[in-house]
């Protein structure tokens, strides 16, 4: 079963590795993005980075979709992370059992930081990301704030609602 989906410029790193793994008591992470999937330096950082605890699948986003909606992922607790709201929406558009989708770490590697907006000190997101988060809210699935599990967490509608 899905545990998470969280969205983050990094994907695999200290916090997911060590802190959200534990805490959700994971067993699997897919890292979900079409891009990624086809760079074999890159996959092989992310799989260096997997804790011992869990397996790693890189995958595209409609393998992740896929494999979300396969009867056999119910006996398993997965965390799936992508860099981007984009992926995550088209990933809640096809999988009906998403609990909660997690935001941190997001806009601030890519792209210009000037011409993005600040949501809170880790997130920064384009008119387009906005549109896409507001999808993903209006999904209905629980969408949080929240960089580490000992944070409160905070509603992206509330983040976003100072951008209207």
């Amino acid at each position: 079963m899905i545990s998470m989906i969280r969205i983050d410029d990094r994907l695999i790193h200290g916090q997911v590795a060590f802190v959200w793994t534990k805490f959700l008591g994971v067993n699997r992470i897919i890292v979900a993005n079409d891009k990624i999937v086809n760079n074999e330096v890159q996959k092989i950082s992310l799989q260096m980075a997997t804790p011992d605890t869990a397996k790693c699948s890189i995958l595209s986003v409609d393998d992740t979709i896929q494999v979300l909606n396969d009867p056999r992922a119910e006996s398993l607790k997965i965390l799936v992370i992508t860099n981007n709201p984009t992926d995550v929406r088209r990933i809640v558009e096809k999988v009906s059992n998403v609990p909660l989708v997690n935001v941190a770490n997001y806009g601030r590697i890519a792209t210009n930081l000037s011409s993005k907006k600040k949501l809170c000190d880790t997130v920064y997101v384009t008119d387009q990301d906005i549109v896409e988060f507001e999808k993903i809210i209006a999904s209905g699935i629980k969408t949080e704030y929240q960089v580490v599990p000992t944070n409160n967490a905070k509603p992206m509608s509330d983040l976003l609602k100072s951008y209207k």
